[in-house]
């Protein structure tokens, strides 16, 4: 069977906590805390290993706290390969209204700094080496500072050439250069990211100018993210097409991204349709927005692929 191979390089801890009161300068309430692992590839593997996706993740870690970080996928039940680099894990804030009322804001910190890029060796090489024909492998958030801007670009080419299906989730000059590569699925900039590309930035239809370069690169799939309205993409004519799913009391917006690619990924498994692909994606995003994890989120995500909608424009 298909393997989703998830690769991270920023890992970390996303800490939740729960308040109510909360006014700057006076004093709120603390109603819960939790904190787990983090980094867009463990979200994206939490989400898959829900929906029972065969799933192994790759990521870098502080050596300080690769025993802990361990030891929690364990927990989780997300099957992992971890690779020491110099550092801490960084520890994201997010604050979730106890109310319910308002979505949960999420505070990013700084990841890896690294000084060479043989720190990242290890872990690109473990991936080539492991990936098979048919796999999925998803390159996951940012590039660590200090490495060169084509890294992403570089392991992308690698696994294509070894039969993968190639998804890249990358930001800024990683992203520039990874347009380079033929033959990605799928990329998944959202509508802030596409500015990054600079046939977008003069456009009128900053949308539509991305999806034209995406198709353009040899994505698949082109699309883009529009968060809380759904995704904008081209279809297999080339026609312009937007896709919802409605969450009628969202609770949570943060990593509904790296929910999105591995329901992106269920579909997949599931089928060639491309754009059941993107109804899958969509139906595992809603499931985390609306709070579920777990049994709960695939259960919730099966019942949302048939609320997804399609409309041209």
């Amino acid at each position: 069977m298909r393997t989703l191979r998830t690769v991270t390089m920023n890992t970390g801890y996303d800490d939740y906590y729960t308040v109510s009161g909360l006014s700057w300068g006076g004093r709120g309430t603390q109603h819960q805390f939790d904190a787990v692992c983090s980094g867009k590839g463990i979200s994206c593997a939490r989400t898959a290993v829900a929906l029972a996706l065969p799933t192994i993740a790759y990521g870098l870690i502080g050596e300080p706290d690769r025993a802990e970080f361990s030891a929690r996928l364990t927990n989780e039940h997300i099957e992992h390969r971890l690779f020491t680099v110099p550092g801490r894990a960084r520890h994201n804030l997010t604050l979730i209204d106890a109310t319910g009322e308002k979505v949960a804001a999420h505070f990013m910190a700084q990841g890896y700094v690294l000084d060479d890029p043989l720190y990242v060796a290890p872990m690109v090489e473990a991936v080539l080496a492991d990936t098979r024909t048919g796999d999925i492998v998803t390159l996951n958030g940012s590039t660590c500072k200090g490495l060169p801007s084509d890294t992403w670009a570089a392991l992308a080419a690698g696994l294509i050439e070894r039969g993968a299906d190639v998804i890249v989730d990358a930001q800024n000059d990683a992203l520039l250069d990874a347009l380079d590569v033929s033959g990605v699925t799928l990329f998944k900039p959202n509508d802030d990211e596409i500015m990054a590309i600079p046939a977008v930035q003069a456009a009128d239809d900053r949308v539509g100018a991305a999806l034209e370069v995406l198709r353009d690169a040899g994505a698949r799939v082109p699309l883009v993210s529009l968060g809380a309205r759904g995704v904008a993409f081209l279809d297999e004519r080339g026609d312009r097409i937007t896709g919802t799913c409605r969450v009628e009391s969202p609770i949570q917006s943060v990593m509904a991204g790296d929910a999105f690619v591995a329901g992106f990924v269920w579909g997949m498994v599931a089928g060639d349709d491309s754009r059941e692909w993107i109804r899958h994606g969509l139906a595992a995003a809603a499931a985390h927005v609306a709070g579920k994890t777990g049994d709960a989120l695939l259960a919730r995500a099966m019942e949302n692929r048939s609320l997804v909608e399609f409309t041209a424009g």
